[in-house]
């Protein structure tokens, strides 16, 4: 109760609007956490791209598909040595094309494309800072997905953040 001459709120004016805020973070708060699972998942296939890139741009710079020895093919984590393409001027090797190693492992098949990966801890050969249990590769689409679903991000496989059948 409110006095004449005395200024301030009353005990439920305040709980009323903590409870108020109280409701709102909470929105708010669930909001962002979907955020950042759909952005960890983009950034997985976007990984995935870069990767596929970088095989292709060292077969462009190289002007040949051939690999120096594709005994040293297999599980690649954006390191030097494992994807080099013996071109018309020399060797040419993909880890050139990339900005330092990968958060997971990709297997790149004796054609350049790359058909398996793996993360959070499933081989020796995966870096320390994986993309976390949420996230797991389809085979049917060759890319990351959420764990439990069976399409990709963008609906259609090819990692690219397009919706549509062409894309």
């Amino acid at each position: 109760m409110i006095h004449r001459g005395q200024k301030g709120f009353t005990l439920i004016e305040l709980l009323v609007v903590i409870a108020i805020l109280g409701v709102i973070a909470a929105v708010v708060a669930l909001s962002v956490a979907g955020f950042f699972g759909r952005g960890t998942l983009q950034a997985a296939n976007t990984e995935l791209h870069q990767a596929q890139t970088a095989i292709i741009a060292a077969m462009a710079e190289a002007e040949s598909n051939v690999f120096h020895d594709t005994a040293t093919l297999g599980w690649w984590t954006g390191g030097p040595g494992v994807v080099v393409i013996d071109g018309t001027d020399g060797e040419v090797d993909a880890e050139k094309f990339i900005y330092g190693p990968f958060r997971a492992a990709y297997y790149v098949e004796d054609d350049g494309s790359i058909s398996d990966a793996v993360c959070y801890g499933e081989a020796e050969h995966v870096p320390d800072n994986p993309w976390g249990p949420t996230i797991e590769w389809c085979p049917t689409h060759n890319s990351w997905v959420k764990e439990g679903e069976a399409t990709p991000v963008n609906g259609n496989g090819n990692g690219n953040g397009n919706d549509n059948e062409n894309g």
